[in-house]
């Protein structure tokens, strides 16, 4: 069954286009204006509030100076203090701040409209204000990225081409083109909304001030996959597993590595690299749920079973729903069915993972007429360790 995502004004975010063109078109391909994504779209958050998020400890934030700092394009990383903000010149600087669905869950709306790419991909949401001519600079991500123009105006400039890995301005802190020719502009109005796939360059500068909203996702080397992968598997691998050189026949010169060694060598990774190894599809739902970040919600009241779960929620009017910090995912994979919350997997019924996945928004008792005794005591742990919670009905 196809779904529909739509957003606060009860259109899709990508506008008249369909969400199977975008996926065939667009999708990782080439970038994409949407004039109007969110029609009316109002800003869930001020400049003062995310400058104030920005002094707290455990919140990634940084700000970005082009001129009328200590050099140009000067970066301070947060935490910040009133005296930084105080210090700010009037123009040509930015403040970005990371991971805002997981402080703020209420923002999870936003990127639940993205949801026709697999939620599991998703990174975060980012917040940035610009004073009037505030820029980031030219750069280059390696992950998909939608940005949503919050307030204010910003000019886009944009090139498709491949970025040599040498065109980096020397001697600054951050990752910057030293060399950008925009092939064409936009500018951004509060509800447009842009596409950019990785690897694509891209220049913004504020005109006036402006607020906007960058909805990212996962960008995982080649690197970091097969190394996290080989880590899993040889953890529990006992020390008596040695490598046998093979040494039936005498060798002519002692020190020649033989073709029967490499080839038991070519075996012994063969059984651990095979893409068909039993562990792959675990290990996958493991590494990709891992919230990555050290921010973890606490639940307000512990509950001992589903009743008063359920008791506490009539009480206070209000809904039970996934936190926008942790991250779920499942599988199904000989048989049966895993389910992975940050970094962790078990294993449920299909129904019951699709129950409690499909929307961020939980249907307490329908996921209850039909959960094991075991998935029922996987509720109350993952509502009494922040993973679920409850939230206030307007």
């Amino acid at each position: 069954m196809t779904k529909t995502f739509l957003n606060s004004s009860g259109q899709s975010p990508l506008g008249d286009l369909s969400i199977d063109t975008f996926l065939q078109d667009y999708w990782q391909k080439k970038p994409l204006l949407i004039k109007q994504a969110f029609p009316g779209f109002e800003a869930p958050i001020a400049p003062d509030e995310l400058a104030g998020l920005a002094c707290e400890e455990d919140v990634n934030s940084r700000i970005v100076i082009e001129k009328g700092g200590e050099h140009p394009w000067q970066a301070i990383h947060g935490p910040m203090n009133e005296d930084v903000f105080a210090k700010m010149p009037e123009t040509h600087w930015t403040l970005v701040v990371n991971d805002l669905e997981k402080y703020i869950p209420e923002l999870a709306w936003i990127t639940d409209q993205f949801r026709f790419i697999p939620e599991w991909h998703l990174d975060d949401l980012m917040s940035s204000y610009a004073a009037p001519e505030g820029s980031v600079g030219p750069h280059v991500d390696l992950y998909d990225v939608f940005i949503l123009q919050g307030e204010g105006q910003r000019r886009w400039q944009i090139n498709t081409q491949p970025v040599a890995e040498d065109n980096v301005m020397p001697d600054i802190a951050i990752r910057l083109q030293k060399d950008f020719s925009p092939e064409f502009e936009w500018i951004l109005e509060p509800g447009d909304m842009m596409y950019l796939p990785a690897g694509v360059s891209h220049h913004g500068v504020s005109i006036g001030e402006s607020m906007s909203y960058s909805i990212g996702f996962r960008a995982t080397s080649h690197t970091d996959l097969v190394s996290d992968f080989i880590a899993h598997i040889t953890n529990d691998l006992s020390i008596n597993k040695t490598y046998k050189i093979p040494h039936d026949v005498q060798q002519a010169h002692p020190n020649e590595i033989s073709s029967a060694a490499i080839e038991e060598l070519r075996n012994l990774f063969s059984e651990y690299l095979d893409p068909n190894h039993p562990e792959l599809a675990r290990w996958f739902g493991c590494y990709v749920s891992d919230s990555k970040i050290d921010y973890l919600h606490q639940c307000d009241e512990p509950v001992e079973d589903l009743s008063q779960l359920r008791d506490d929620l009539i009480e206070r009017s209000a809904s039970l729903l996934r936190y926008p910090s942790s991250r779920f995912a499942f599988t199904k994979t000989n048989n049966e069915c895993l389910l992975f919350v940050d970094g962790q997997d078990f294993k449920v019924s299909e129904q019951f993972a699709c129950l409690l996945c499909d929307s961020r928004l939980i249907d307490l008792d329908e996921l209850e007429s039909m959960a094991s005794e075991n998935e029922q005591h996987l509720l109350i742990n993952l509502y009494n360790s922040g993973k679920l919670y409850s939230s206030y009905n307007e």
